[in-house]
């Protein structure tokens, strides 16, 4: 017995001595151009929406936010700062994953939705951008749409001509937009590929936040991410690996869990990002 203890001292000093999972550091500084973003609001602080397609609608996709285990003292203020669990308009989680009545989304993110759907308002009588922005007045949004569009083989300018617009659209209530770049697409990998590109040479010309989820993936699997992090020959991230007892979208996000579940890479790296700009624009 006395050995088992002793063995279990042991690992637990071995994992508090592991260095904790970091993001991929973003290329760019936003700092300067956000903080002038920032002067202008006038909206709900805290309040940080996530708008999508069934990647963000999808359940858990939050649920490293909401009931995740390995989060720090720092997590914990800034996902109470969001509202978090607070389950009404000023938490974006739940915003995201609210089962509408009208079927197939939420209040900020739809099934099956494209770029060019959101901005016009076309899923389920869901508002458009503009409308989800006036209605909720975020001080953030996460913005991760395209899947659809390369699924519908919509052309690159397409594409990247309404991603400035919905960009426009948050900038002009001076709230901070995130940009996400959209996971590998098995059926459209060169198409999906050239989206990001568009998102990377955006957020860096305009001097935005990015998450990059795809490089965030290729990274940790650069061969095998179909079947790994994301379900396979399919657009959408893995919740659970490992049975049932394996790795889940609510794990705590060390770095072999990172490589396991894709919907916990997403959520954990979106709580990441928005302590980020938090920390960097408003504090």
């Amino acid at each position: 017995m006395r050995s088992i203890i002793c063995g279990v001292a042991l690992l637990q000093l071995f994992s508090a001595a592991l260095p904790a999972a970091e993001p991929l550091p973003q290329a760019w500084d936003y700092t300067a151009a956000m903080k002038k973003v920032a002067a202008g609001f006038t909206g709900k602080q805290g309040v940080v929406i996530h708008v999508g397609d069934s990647i963000t609608y999808a359940n858990p996709y939050g649920q490293w936010a909401t009931a995740g285990q390995g989060k720090n003292e720092d997590d914990r203020a800034l996902l109470a700062w969001m509202h978090t669990g607070s389950n009404d308009d000023t938490d974006g989680w739940y915003l995201a994953r609210f089962d509408h009545p009208a079927g197939g989304r939420s209040y900020t993110a739809a099934g099956g939705i494209r770029l060019d759907e959101m901005l016009a308002g076309g899923r389920g009588s869901m508002l458009a951008l503009a409308g989800l922005v006036r209605t909720y007045q975020p001080q953030m949004v996460v913005l991760m749409l395209g899947s659809n569009d390369a699924s519908q083989g919509r052309k690159v300018e397409d594409y990247r001509r309404d991603v400035e617009t919905a960009l426009k659209t948050i900038l002009a209530a001076h709230t901070i937009p995130i940009l996400s770049t959209i996971p590998p697409h098995i059926d459209q990998q060169e198409l999906a590929k050239s989206y990001n590109v568009a998102l990377r040479e955006i957020a860096r010309q305009q001097e935005l936040p990015l998450i990059d989820y795809e490089r965030e993936i290729l990274t940790r699997r650069p061969n095998d991410w179909n079947g790994t992090l994301l379900n396979e020959n399919d657009l959408h991230p893995t919740a659970q690996t490992g049975g049932e007892n394996g790795v889940k979208a609510s794990s705590a996000p060390t770095e072999d869990n990172l490589r396991r579940s894709g919907y916990l890479l997403r959520g954990w790296l979106s709580v990441k990002k928005i302590g980020e700009v938090k920390r960097r624009v408003l504090d």
